[in-house]
Protein backbone atom coordinates (compact mmCIF):
# COMPACT_ATOMS: atom_id res chain seq x y z
CA UNK A 1 0.00 0.00 0.00
CA UNK A 2 1.39 3.33 -1.02
CA UNK A 3 1.52 6.46 1.10
CA UNK A 4 -0.44 8.21 -1.68
CA UNK A 5 -3.28 5.68 -1.32
CA UNK A 6 -3.31 6.20 2.45
CA UNK A 7 -3.34 9.98 1.94
CA UNK A 8 -6.23 9.79 -0.54
CA UNK A 9 -8.23 7.56 1.81
CA UNK A 10 -7.55 9.99 4.67
CA UNK A 11 -8.70 12.95 2.60
CA UNK A 12 -11.91 11.12 1.66
CA UNK A 13 -12.54 10.31 5.34
CA UNK A 14 -11.81 13.92 6.34
CA UNK A 15 -14.13 15.25 3.65
CA UNK A 16 -17.00 13.08 4.88
CA UNK A 17 -16.25 14.20 8.44
CA UNK A 18 -16.32 17.95 7.71
CA UNK A 19 -19.48 17.53 5.62
CA UNK A 20 -21.07 15.78 8.62
CA UNK A 21 -20.30 18.93 10.64
CA UNK A 22 -22.28 20.97 8.12
CA UNK A 23 -19.29 22.46 6.30
CA UNK A 24 -19.80 23.07 2.58
CA UNK A 25 -16.81 21.60 0.75
CA UNK A 26 -15.77 23.93 -2.06
CA UNK A 27 -12.91 21.82 -3.40
CA UNK A 28 -10.23 19.26 -2.71
CA UNK A 29 -6.58 19.12 -3.74
CA UNK A 30 -6.64 22.69 -5.01
CA UNK A 31 -3.34 23.91 -6.47
CA UNK A 32 -2.00 27.41 -5.93
CA UNK A 33 1.34 27.42 -7.67
CA UNK A 34 3.44 24.77 -5.96
CA UNK A 35 1.19 24.72 -2.90
CA UNK A 36 -1.91 22.61 -2.38
CA UNK A 37 -4.98 22.87 -0.20
CA UNK A 38 -6.25 19.44 0.80
CA UNK A 39 -9.80 20.67 1.47
CA UNK A 40 -11.31 24.14 1.13
CA UNK A 41 -14.66 24.49 2.87
CA UNK A 42 -17.13 27.00 4.28
CA UNK A 43 -18.02 26.86 7.97
CA UNK A 44 -20.86 29.36 8.14
CA UNK A 45 -19.34 32.56 6.78
CA UNK A 46 -15.71 31.48 7.33
CA UNK A 47 -13.55 29.90 4.64
CA UNK A 48 -11.57 27.00 6.08
CA UNK A 49 -8.29 25.73 4.65
CA UNK A 50 -8.02 22.15 5.91
CA UNK A 51 -4.74 20.26 6.03
CA UNK A 52 -5.24 16.50 6.32
CA UNK A 53 -2.58 14.29 7.89
CA UNK A 54 -3.09 10.52 7.88
CA UNK A 55 -0.83 7.92 9.46
CA UNK A 56 -1.04 4.17 9.95
CA UNK A 57 1.45 4.09 12.82
CA UNK A 58 2.78 6.35 15.53
CA UNK A 59 6.38 5.45 14.72
CA UNK A 60 7.15 9.08 13.90
CA UNK A 61 4.58 10.61 16.26
CA UNK A 62 0.95 11.55 15.89
CA UNK A 63 -0.22 12.80 12.48
CA UNK A 64 -0.73 16.39 13.65
CA UNK A 65 2.84 16.43 14.98
CA UNK A 66 4.13 15.98 11.43
CA UNK A 67 3.29 19.57 10.49
CA UNK A 68 6.50 21.58 10.35
CA UNK A 69 6.91 25.30 10.97
CA UNK A 70 7.51 25.69 7.24
CA UNK A 71 4.20 23.96 6.50
CA UNK A 72 2.41 26.20 9.02
CA UNK A 73 3.92 29.26 7.35
CA UNK A 74 2.85 27.96 3.94
CA UNK A 75 -0.71 27.30 5.15
CA UNK A 76 -0.88 30.78 6.67
CA UNK A 77 0.26 32.30 3.37
CA UNK A 78 -2.34 30.25 1.49
CA UNK A 79 -5.04 31.47 3.88
CA UNK A 80 -4.00 35.08 3.21
CA UNK A 81 -4.11 34.47 -0.52
CA UNK A 82 -7.56 32.84 -0.29
CA UNK A 83 -8.80 35.78 1.78
CA UNK A 84 -7.56 38.22 -0.86
CA UNK A 85 -9.16 36.22 -3.68
CA UNK A 86 -12.46 36.26 -1.77
CA UNK A 87 -12.37 40.02 -1.09
CA UNK A 88 -11.15 39.91 2.50
CA UNK A 89 -13.24 36.94 3.65
CA UNK A 90 -12.48 35.50 7.07
CA UNK A 91 -10.24 32.46 6.64
CA UNK A 92 -8.94 30.00 9.19
CA UNK A 93 -6.64 27.00 8.93
CA UNK A 94 -7.62 23.67 10.51
CA UNK A 95 -5.88 20.32 10.68
CA UNK A 96 -7.73 17.03 10.51
CA UNK A 97 -5.38 14.33 11.80
CA UNK A 98 -6.32 10.71 11.19
CA UNK A 99 -4.78 7.59 12.68
CA UNK A 100 -5.84 4.21 11.29
CA UNK A 101 -4.69 0.63 11.74
CA UNK A 102 -4.58 -0.07 8.01
CA UNK A 103 -6.04 0.46 4.59
CA UNK A 104 -8.58 -1.95 3.17
CA UNK A 105 -10.50 -2.17 -0.09
CA UNK A 106 -13.19 0.14 1.31
CA UNK A 107 -10.96 2.75 2.94
CA UNK A 108 -9.21 3.20 6.26
CA UNK A 109 -9.47 0.47 8.90
CA UNK A 110 -10.41 1.58 12.44
CA UNK A 111 -9.77 5.30 11.85
CA UNK A 112 -9.71 7.80 14.69
CA UNK A 113 -9.77 11.50 14.04
CA UNK A 114 -8.62 14.68 15.73
CA UNK A 115 -9.74 18.10 14.48
CA UNK A 116 -7.60 21.07 15.47
CA UNK A 117 -9.24 24.43 14.72
CA UNK A 118 -7.42 27.62 13.77
CA UNK A 119 -3.83 26.34 13.99
CA UNK A 120 -2.15 29.44 12.57
CA UNK A 121 -3.37 32.02 15.06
Amino acid sequence: MSSQAVGRAGEEFARAYVESLGYAVLGCNLRFGRREIDILAMDGDVLVVIEVKTRLSEEFGMPQEQISWAKLRSLSQLASRISAIHRGANVRVDVVAIKASGLGPHGLIDPSLSHVHNITS
